[in-house]
């Protein structure tokens, strides 16, 4: 088996014996000199790595390498352990103590040695890598480089998601799967269809194309997605089921019995569609064993198989086996253009492109073998690169091995070696996971693979950058985005997997619950369930660097297994066993990484935790009663460099503010960039202004949370966030007024909630220089029932209202308020697109209606002519239109739906006014529903007047039973749903009402 090679491991050793803090420990201490001869010597060696990397098909190289790497994390591991004690010393000096100069003696547990022996063991490990010098010169291992093409910074992270979703050549398959799962099938009441095709061909993405296609999405009741992969066992299969359904996560000692009840529950007499992907199984009485459970369905359910092997599909007793053919060659090159030439794709030169057909056409139709070679090729506009493709070697290893992965293994040999370790970390993600983009990010860092080119980047740009590369390059795909188009998620193939598991030798290793025994002497492990938890005794607490534990661990008898793991750097586990760990916090003083998954079990944080001085990463904090000695205050977050995310818990336990807090220093961790502070139960307003005054973080700050702040008023620190982005503030009880936002340059998202004394949000008394609220593009207001809305401190109620009515939103894109009937102080948001306005007053919304928008001030486009709200795609509203102006419709041109939520009428009429003499003025209007009008008894006759009107959708109106009699003339009518409503899906079933919707394509009745 191939051997990891440790480049980043390598290269962050010689970026950490050239740092100013090893310098100045080497002047210290009279080691400089030991300490640069070792880095020079690293050096020599690192630079013939890759050559080392290219030959490991010779077993002298496979062994050197190992060599290598036991004296590399032995030195790794040492200078950690003098960096640690360097840095608690200076934190101890900064406090005024006396610096402990007598440094322990080192043994085999690992204590710092002695001062006078430090320079011996420095020469001792230094004799070790000679060793390893000496070895290399009789390998005749030489330098060699390697040219890396650069992504663009200015790449938008959604490009790439782009890129992996567009499917080329799959339009007729799409269509031909669809026909056969909407097909009935009267011998079987739930029927088989398998996708059967070699790997790499595209059957995951072809499953995917069709699971989301929106006619299937209303054909069946519901839809669940399973990757199956190598281990076919029911029990989890079950389980996988139950949690694509309910979107939970499912106990893993649920016994068979309790799971198959509990989906029985959730299918039975429903048509559902079961995508079952990636099966190896082709024993008939496993997968007969699994169908019994799922026979509960409606008649027309089916399953969707996606298999490598006919002989599976065979045991599956399918219905239909449907063969992927490959790509055609035209299809091919079209995707391989497409990725190798991105937007300049029209300029191909007449040489490139007979090059770039001969190598699609090598491809054979399999797209990841395209999609590969595209993203090698990118950018690359020199005829020799091309060639040195088309008549590679490595076509012949394709045909012997009847595999693509000659050509993975070319693209692997493309990456920066720090990239390639990086990718090798991935086959510690069981196959067609989703996998965390910032938890991968954060892993990375903690086991210093991303090294920083400039002094302005952060390690986590480096991180995206890598990633972005990743998804261009197909590594990753499926990558899936957040509202503001960041990804969050992304999967690896199969295929991708296999490589990054062959790369990666046996650092890595994934222990699923099938797993008997340990490979090696793994440095990174991951456990899938408490089922292979055994396995942590086989485990070499000198190497493992990372330990992702099973999150339903219970079992004491291993935690004292853990407490040896001293010298993790990463350290994923729920908080039962982390609870448990307490009194060992201290021994795993080299941890970068500790993600806590789960907050359940914990009612505080160890004694001792902020002596983890190299800890970046803390999920959360939860403050415990400081009368339990067992407990550490704020206070240990003191000298942590904590970056990311942090969550602080159970504020409302802090009794004494000045001494549990005076010391967090929040505000100097400039690399934090979410924080959530949450007071939970206890509203007890006492000192907590003073302790919100503590919890002041540092203006870096992305993303701030706060949940049940008790005081009465906010602190000022929160006008001082200049580049903040998103504020969310919820069930602040007390709270009656808010500091001014408006100049905050960079706010995208503000959230208040359940802010039952909240009156008003300052403004700046200073006038309006500074542009209002410049960057804000969403603002959710919701239950603030005494919220008037914007006013400068001193104002009276008049004055606030001419105030706020003159001032204007410039790039308010969604704006959502819920149960906030004294809201009137509002500024205009004229350039609204989603618009929902429920339970709250109409005379904001009245404002901006009656506003123009060349009399809007502070507005950078205030010069602009369109009329307010005239951008508006989406509207829901459950206010009485009575009380809005006649004709409020006819600035909604670009309306595309509209909601109607609870509206106490009879008939919905009142709608008309809107329109004022012009029915028709919504000519953009696609879709318009009505939800939970009790009241209502007819669909009124404007409806009929929407010309452009597609989807019509009704839920949960018991009382409705007429439709209009001009239902016939909405001819571009496509969808009529009715849900939960009683009378009228009764009427639907009459000759009359079926009449007036027949000749609606798709009609979808479903009852209770």
């Amino acid at each position: 088996m191939a051997e990891s090679i440790p480049f980043a491991v390598s290269s962050n050793l010689i970026h950490r014996l050239a740092s100013a803090d090893f310098l100045e420990f080497g002047q210290e201490y009279d080691v400089k000199k030991e300490l640069e001869e070792l880095k020079k010597t690293i050096e020599s060696i690192n630079d013939v790595l890759l050559d080392a990397d290219h030959r490991q098909e010779q077993v002298r190289v496979r062994n050197w390498i190992s060599d290598f790497k036991e004296v590399l994390h032995a030195a790794d591991d040492f200078l950690d352990d003098l960096a640690i004690e360097f840095r608690r010393g200076k934190l101890g000096a900064a406090e005024g103590k006396e610096i402990n100069r007598v440094l322990r003696s080192i043994s085999s547990s690992n204590q710092l040695p002695l001062y006078n022996e430090m320079p011996g063991k420095i020469k001792e490990i230094r004799e070790s890598f000679n060793g390893v010098v000496k070895e290399m010169k009789d390998l005749n291992l030489y330098p060699r480089s390697i040219v890396v093409t650069q992504t663009d910074s200015g790449w938008r992270e959604t490009c790439s998601f782009v890129l992996e979703t567009d499917i080329i050549g799959r339009d007729d398959s799409k269509m031909e799967i669809i026909s056969l799962l909407r097909q009935p099938h009267e011998n079987h009441k739930v029927s088989v269809i398998a996708i059967v095709g070699i790997g790499g061909l595209g059957k995951t993405a072809l499953a995917q194309l069709v699971y989301n296609q929106q006619e299937l999405q209303e054909f069946f009741e519901m839809q669940m997605w399973v990757c199956v992969s190598d281990v076919f066992d029911v029990k989890t299969i079950l389980k996988k089921i139950l949690e694509s359904i309910t979107g939970d996560q499912v106990e893993d000692k649920l016994s068979l019995g309790n799971l198959q009840r509990k989906l029985h529950e959730k299918i039975s007499g429903k048509k559902y569609l079961l995508v079952l992907d990636d099966i190896w199984n082709e024993r008939h009485d496993k997968w007969a064993e699994l169908r019994k459970y799922l026979m509960c369905g409606a008649q027309g359910s089916k399953i969707l198989a996606t298999t490598r092997s006919e002989n599976v599909a065979k045991s599956m007793t399918t219905s239909t086996s449907y063969p992927l053919k490959g790509l055609t060659d035209e299809a091919s090159w079209s995707l391989l253009k497409n990725i190798a030439f991105e937007d300049d794709s029209e300029g191909v030169n007449q040489n490139l492109e007979s090059m770039g057909k001969e190598i699609a056409k090598k491809c054979k139709g399999v797209p990841l073998a395209v999609k590969t070679l595209g993203g090698l090729l990118r950018g690359q506009k020199e005829e020799r690169e091309w060639e040195n493709v088309s008549r590679g070697d490595f076509w012949k290893l394709c045909e012997e091995q009847d595999s693509i992965m000659p050509i993975l293994k070319l693209s692997y040999h493309n990456l920066s070696p720090e990239m390639r370790q990086c990718f090798a970390y991935c086959s510690l993600y069981p196959k067609d996971s989703r996998i965390s983009k910032n938890k991968l990010i954060k892993s990375w860092m903690a086991q210093g693979y991303l090294k920083c080119s400039t002094e302005k980047q952060h390690m986590e740009d480096v991180g995206n950058q890598f990633v972005k590369m990743f998804l261009m390059d197909s590594f990753f795909q499926d990558a899936e985005s957040n509202d503001y188009g960041e990804i969050i998620l992304f999967k690896m193939h199969d295929l991708i997997h296999d490589l990054a598991m062959l790369v990666s030798g046996n650092d890595c290793c994934y222990l699923d619950s099938k797993a008997e025994k340990v490979e090696g002497r793994p440095m990174h492990v991951s456990l899938e369930s408490e089922e292979a938890i055994h396995l942590l005794k086989s485990l070499d607490p000198s190497r493992l660097r990372t330990l992702i534990l099973p999150y339903d661990l219970k079992e004491e008898e291993y935690l004292s297994v853990i407490a040896k793991f001293k010298y993790l750097r990463v350290l994923r586990m729920s908080s039962f066993p982390f609870y448990r760990l307490f009194d060992s916090i201290g021994k795993f003083k080299h941890l970068r990484y500790l993600d806590i998954t789960d907050d359940y079990n914990l009612s505080g944080m160890p004694v001792g935790l902020g002596k983890l001085c190299w800890l970046q990463f803390l999920s959360i904090f939860v403050v415990g009663d400081s009368q339990e000695t067992k407990y550490g205050t704020l206070n240990e977050l003191k000298d942590l460099n904590l970056r990311g995310k942090l969550k602080i818990r159970d504020l409302d336990r802090v009794r004494d503010v000045a001494l549990e807090s005076h010391d967090v220093n929040l505000k100097e961790k400039k690399f934090l960039r979410s924080l959530t502070l949450d007071w939970s139960y206890e509203k007890i307003i006492g000192n907590s202004l003073q302790l919100l005054e503590n919890l002041e973080p540092h203006h870096n700050l992305k993303q701030l949370t706060v949940h049940g702040y008790p005081g009465m008023r906010f602190s000022d620190w929160l006008s001082l966030l200049t580049n903040i982005v998103h504020i969310s503030l919820s069930d602040l009880c007390n709270c009656g007024c808010l500091p001014p936002l408006e100049r905050l340059p960079y706010l995208k998202s503000l959230k208040i909630d359940c802010c039952f004394e909240l009156e008003y949000i300052s403004l700046y008394e200073d006038g309006f220089a500074v542009t209002f609220f410049p960057s804000l593009d969403s603002l959710k207001l919701f239950d603030c029932p005494k919220l008037r809305g914007w006013r400068r401190r001193g104002d009276d109620i008049s004055d606030s209202h001419n105030l706020s009515s003159s001032l204007s939103f410039p790039r308010l894109s969604q704006l959502q308020l819920y149960l906030c009937p004294q809201l009137t102080c509002m500024p205009t948001f004229p350039n609204v697109k989603d618009l929902r306005w429920r339970y709250s007053s109409a005379e904001a919304l009245i404002g901006t209606l009656n506003t123009t928008r060349t009399a809007l001030t502070c507005s950078a486009e205030s010069s602009s002519s369109a009329a307010p709200l005239s951008m508006l795609r989406e509207l829901g509203i459950s206010a009485d239109p009575m009380n809005l102006p006649k004709g409020w419709m006819q600035n909604l041109t670009s309306l595309e739906s509209l909601e109607i939520e609870r509206c106490d009428s009879e008939t919905l009429e009142e709608f008309e006014t809107g329109f004022k003499n012009d029915t028709n003025c919504l000519p953009s209007l696609r879709k318009i529903s009505i939800y939970e009008c009790e009241r209502l008894k007819a669909l009124p006759d404007w409806i009929c007047n929407l010309s452009s009107l597609q989807h019509i959708r009704i839920y949960d109106c018991p009382n409705l039973a007429l439709l209009p009699d001009g239902m016939r003339g909405l001819t571009d009518l496509k969808i009529f749903e009715v849900i939960y409503c009683s009378l009228l899906l009764k009427e639907c079933q009459t000759k009359t009402v079926s009449r007036q919707i027949a000749h609606i394509p798709q009609i979808i009745l479903r009852g209770d």
